[in-house]
């Protein structure tokens, strides 16, 4: 079985199997986002909110808002100065590889026998919305929780039971996934975790209560990612978010039932209306298990009862998720909370993509001779697909190359601080500047995150750094706070007065904001219980051995 899935992960991964580096929507910015993550942890920046060397230097505060999970497993290599690009790769291929084992755990604790567990792993592995991310869309966040979702619902199918001291080494694994899910990818936060809820309660009705290692892990789960949650949740205000054009106009990107089902697996954009180039196919042979489960179901089932409802269950949530994704749904999309976030209804395929695995262990396992053939041969065809499957194109860059990255890594540049409308970015030097007024400046020390000057002015003046104003920023003149100014020559950069006279001049980038300090404190205290529960346990145990 081991030997079967590393092959399905190479069929997944193949893209990947090169010297270079596939071209894909969102890959060079996730690389320069690695780039940037290190920069920012070297200049004491931790958490990573601000990334320094993105808009030509001028800064954005992308690690605010945006998934960090990808960024912090990347940290390892980076400061062994291993190249991006192969940081990527290692990541990916490793989350394709654990989701596949993600997925035969799964199964197998629906008591799915091994042929069938091989069946819909294929299927993981073959699923378009998985390719698409990999070899088109390079959304690393997405293909992480893809992988990570078939776990959650294994640790929701068997939670750490009995004392949870003897069992702690699982409590911690099985809280670690929550917390890897957490910071994953935002969407699928946004919209995974009440399914994941809804599916718990259902799976436990009234005895949901007494799960109570996996409310513990789900509960420290959320609080250990709080860091990140509170402030990209209570600090959206300050950037252009709310009023970006994929998330003010996401009910134009409804894609049609013809494209759900038939549209080719290949490179291509989300454009506005009922013509794309890109694919949102859910997969022939996920279809096709649909069908199927549709006529098997309609049997009569005489054992395996409990696995029988947990499969209608899956299938009225797939069509449900598939609903959800027409445009004859949007007036239910305009009274539900949030939703304007998913900037493409299309994302919803993902859930799909998990929710058909048992579905298809199921129609497999059950099916008769002629089915279990058109399946495997609707498998195949979808393997010859894949196997054709090639980027756009491939690059090669080093290092260097996407720590200097210029760009915001962002669409449509959503993370923008509201006031910044500065756009002369070319004009970036390692210093301030006078804006108004006379006098000199002299830099000791400049980074994306710091810097130290001295300036000598001879009439009041307006000093200038080459700096997206965020908050968290503070400057402090003689050892004292001043407060920033801005005005239409200004437009949202880091400014100041000086009175006349000589001035040593420090600015630094902080946490100091309320969700971040709140946050930062609860995950801290949310990360030393997970540690105090794993380590009480152990040394119990380590007693006992003892007295024994």
């Amino acid at each position: 079985m081991i030997f079967f899935l590393i092959i399905l992960a190479l069929i997944s991964f193949k893209p990947y199997l090169s010297n270079s580096f596939p071209y894909t929507h969102d890959g060079e910015n996730h690389l320069a986002r690695f780039a940037n993550y290190k920069v920012a942890i070297r200049e004491g920046q931790f958490p990573p909110r601000f990334a320094p060397n993105l808009l030509n230097h001028y800064g954005y505060p992308v690690f605010n808002y945006n998934y960090p999970l990808a960024n912090i497993i990347s940290l390892p290599f980076s400061f062994l100065k291993v190249n991006y690009e192969l940081t990527f790769k290692i990541i990916v291929f490793s989350f394709v590889l654990a989701g596949l084992f993600g997925v035969n755990k799964w199964l197998e604790s629906l008591s799915f026998d091994k042929r069938s567990r091989m069946f819909a792993s294929s299927i993981f592995a073959l699923t378009p919305y998985l390719i698409n991310a990999l070899s088109y869309r390079g959304n690393i966040g997405e293909v992480m929780s893809f992988c990570l979702l078939p776990w959650l619902f294994y640790t929701i199918e068997n939670p750490v039971k009995n004392h949870l001291g003897k069992n702690s080494i699982k409590f911690l694994g099985q809280t670690l996934i929550w917390i890897m899910f957490f910071l994953s990818h935002n969407i699928a936060v946004l919209f995974g975790t009440p399914i994941l809820i809804i599916y718990s309660l259902i799976k436990y009705k009234k005895e949901i209560l007494k799960q109570f290692s996996l409310i513990l892990s789900f509960i420290l789960g959320i609080i250990s990612t709080l860091w990140f949650w509170l402030p990209a949740v209570f600090e959206k205000n300050l950037v252009v978010l709310d009023n970006a054009e994929l998330s003010k106009n996401y009910v134009d990107h409804f894609p049609t039932l013809s494209q759900l089902l038939f549209s080719p697996l290949e490179f291509g954009f989300s454009k506005v209306g009922s013509i794309d180039s890109l694919s949102f196919n859910i997969g022939l042979a996920q279809i096709s298990i649909l069908v199927f489960a549709f006529i098997l179901l309609k049997k009569k089932i005489e054992n395996k009862q409990n696995q029988f409802n947990k499969i209608k269950l899956f299938l009225i949530a797939s069509l449900i998720l598939l609903l959800l994704q027409l445009h004859i749904t949007i007036p239910l999309w305009r009274i539900l909370p949030l939703v304007n976030f998913i900037q493409f209804p299309w994302r919803l395929t993902m859930f799909i993509g998990i929710l058909v695995l048992p579905i298809a262990a199921f129609v497999f396992e059950r099916g008769n001779k002629i089915t279990k053939f058109i399946l495997l041969s609707v498998v195949f065809i979808q393997l010859i697909t894949v196997l054709k499957v090639k980027p756009a194109d491939y690059f090669h860059k080093n290092n260097i190359d996407y720590e200097a990255f210029t760009q915001t890594t962002s669409t449509a540049n959503e993370n923008l601080a509201k006031t910044f409308t500065y756009s002369e970015f070319a004009d970036w030097k390692p210093s301030a500047k006078i804006l108004s007024g006379e006098g000199q400046i002299s830099t000791t020390e400049w980074r994306g995150s710091k810097r130290k000057y001295t300036v000598n002015v001879n009439t009041e003046s307006v000093i200038v750094e080459p700096t997206m104003h965020f908050k968290g920023w503070e400057t402090q003149v003689n050892g004292n706070d001043i407060t920033y100014i801005d005005n239409e020559e200004i437009k949202g950069r880091i400014a100041y007065k000086l009175p006349v006279g000589e001035h040593i001049v420090s600015t630094k980038f902080t946490q100091n904001s309320w969700p971040r300090m709140t946050g930062n404190i609860l995950s801290g205290l949310g990360i030393l219980s997970i540690v105090s529960i794993v380590l009480f346990s152990q040394i119990s145990k380590i007693k006992n051995v003892i007295k024994k």
